[in-house]
């Protein structure tokens, strides 16, 4: 995968995708494998926004038992049941835990019903997915257990657990990198750093957009296209104007944290909030919102969800020490026993979505938008051609792709379309004895790993480590030893997945900045590598390291 800006100004599309988030990437997959042209333009890095900064688990709906909403559970089965399948590599099996209390709405025997409910509609959640890759059916525990993988859990009414199982994608952008390398495996473009600037029409047609390069000082690119598909998250209203149904949209803050504690064993935990929560839409009202607690890569924990209005503009978006202090001193309450100090935060995620509505009082809590939509343009603005996205969930967004899909087709003036030729991952036509017998033991620990990071992909990283084999028995392989990244591996971010900044590698194409701020000399190893690719000066070198380590000021 090349990044190639002039390609897209000579030829017309059927659809450009604006935006390169989760439901841009699985929009353009579904679109060019539906017999569209496509291309997909993203004015930063591939996944760098609102999917970056999530909690990871993909959830399969469970929570929408006590709305009653048998379609949106359907979806997130659906939806997951595909992630896991798409990448078995990248999306595993999670196990979660809920203590239960008395025997009310809060109680064992209500989970029970409630995970009976549940798996009656999720009857088909392994159609498809590997052995290993499976979920089990819910179940309750007893109280020893729950005493056991929660350490100080409130124990006044406590009867016992409630388990389940979701899935966890252990690194959300490279799973969003695999949806778009799959859509240009079928045929479609995709280009970072290059924003959509405008939006031409004729007669309220869409025609063209233009697209500035943001890396080749600012060059523009006229693409004729049929079709726009707006993706692009908190900067919806950016093309549309804020005449737009778009501009009156609310967004709230969604903060997650990463801790370098294991909180808990062997579970996700969700513990409820300690103040009111009014769920306006459930038939059923627990009262409280959950904070999950999720152990992630053996020692530290992933803590979320706490929202907040947001009140200003996407591009100027920003968290600040006493959000996260706020936050921090909210987990506290709700588990005393973790202690968590700011010192405790390795990394924290923190994003734009779309609100419903904010209540003023403590009993009235931000609420978001409770599915994600679709806007024909054409109805609301009069411009026939153009589409957004209002995208709330990570987990839905392939059904909201296929769902999109079928719109375009049912517009479509085209009699018939095939689908996209699909390019196939040539094969590995190289002789891997000599790497093997230079390796030796370690050979295997490293295909292992590569199989685990890149799936079936793996070996179009092997290629660079070939490649390397006339390299000194002294040479580095290893760029840092944990987390791990070989130097093929970067060469391989760079020649063939569009990284061209160190923040592309350390935080959307590796797990380096993925849990904490990485070491210095890791870091700068790094940026040597890719200076002696991209041909950056020492002063380049600095500017690179600076904007990583700037992730990490709040901390």
């Amino acid at each position: 995968m090349k990044r190639n800006v002039s390609v897209l100004g000579d030829r017309k599309f059927d659809v450009v995708v604006i935006g390169a988030g989760i439901h841009g990437a699985t929009i353009a997959l579904e679109a060019v494998k539906a017999g569209f042209s496509v291309a997909l333009l993203e004015k930063g890095d591939f996944g760098h926004s609102t999917s970056a900064n999530s909690l990871k688990i993909i959830h399969g709906g469970i929570r929408y038992l006590q709305h009653g909403d048998l379609k949106r559970m359907r979806e997130s089965i659906l939806s997951r049941r595909s992630m896991m399948q798409f990448a078995p590599h990248l999306v595993k099996p999670l196990a979660c835990l809920m203590p239960t209390y008395g025997h009310g709405l809060k109680g064992r025997e209500m989970m029970r019903l409630a995970f009976g409910i549940y798996d009656l509609v999720a009857w088909d959640k392994n159609v498809g997915l590997s052995t290993e890759n499976r979920l089990s059916l819910g179940k309750s525990i007893d109280l020893g257990e729950v005493k056991w993988a929660v350490p100080g859990v409130a124990e006044k009414g406590l009867t016992g657990g409630a388990v389940w199982y979701d899935a966890l994608a252990e690194n959300t952008e490279r799973l969003v990198l695999e949806y778009i390398k799959e859509a240009v495996r079928y045929g479609a473009v995709a280009v970072n750093y290059t924003e959509v600037v405008d939006i031409e029409t004729d007669n309220g047609k869409v025609t063209a957009v233009v697209a500035e390069d943001l890396l080749e000082n600012g060059d523009k690119t006229r693409i004729s296209c049929d079709k726009v598909i707006n993706a692009a998250g908190p900067w919806l209203a950016t093309l549309m104007g804020d005449s737009s149904d778009l501009g009156a949209q609310k967004w709230a803050t969604a903060i997650n944290i990463v801790v370098k504690k294991q909180l808990f064993k062997k579970y996700a935990v969700g513990l409820e909030g300690y103040t009111s929560f009014v769920d306006k839409d459930a038939l059923i009202k627990r009262g409280k919102r959950l904070f999950f607690f999720v152990p992630w890569r053996h020692k530290y924990t992933m803590v979320g969800t706490t929202y907040s209005a947001y009140q200003g503009k996407a591009d100027e978006f920003a968290l600040s020490r006493e959000e996260l202090q706020k936050f921090l001193d909210d987990i506290n309450k709700v588990y005393p026993d973790g202690d968590l100090s700011l010192d405790d935060i390795s990394f924290y995620h923190a994003g734009l979505l779309p609100m419903d509505e904010a209540g003023n009082s403590e009993e009235d809590s931000v609420q978001l938008d409770k599915s994600s939509k679709i806007i024909e343009h054409k109805a609301s603005d009069q411009l026939e051609g153009v589409y957004s996205i209002k995208g709330v969930k990570y987990t839905t967004a392939p059904v909201i792709a296929l769902d999109m899909v079928k719109i375009l087709c049912k517009n479509d003036t085209q009699d018939s379309r095939s689908c996209g030729s699909y390019v196939t991952r040539p094969p590995l036509n190289v002789d891997l004895g000599p790497l093997i017998q230079k390796l030796g033991d370690e050979y295997p620990r490293i295909k292992l790993y590569l199989e685990k990071a890149y799936g079936t992909d793996w070996r179009s990283v092997v290629k660079y480590l070939v490649k390397g084999i006339d390299s000194p028995l002294e040479a580095p392989l290893w760029l840092s030893v944990e987390p791990p990244m070989l130097e093929a591996e970067l060469e391989y971010f760079i020649h063939d997945e569009m990284a061209v900044s160190l923040s592309d590698v350390i935080f959307r194409r590796s797990n380096i900045g993925a849990a904490e701020e990485p070491d210095a000399t890791v870091l700068r190893k790094i940026a040597g590598v890719m200076a002696r690719e991209l041909d950056w000066s020492e002063k380049d070198i600095l500017a690179q390291m600076s904007r990583v380590k700037q992730k990490f000021a709040l901390l």
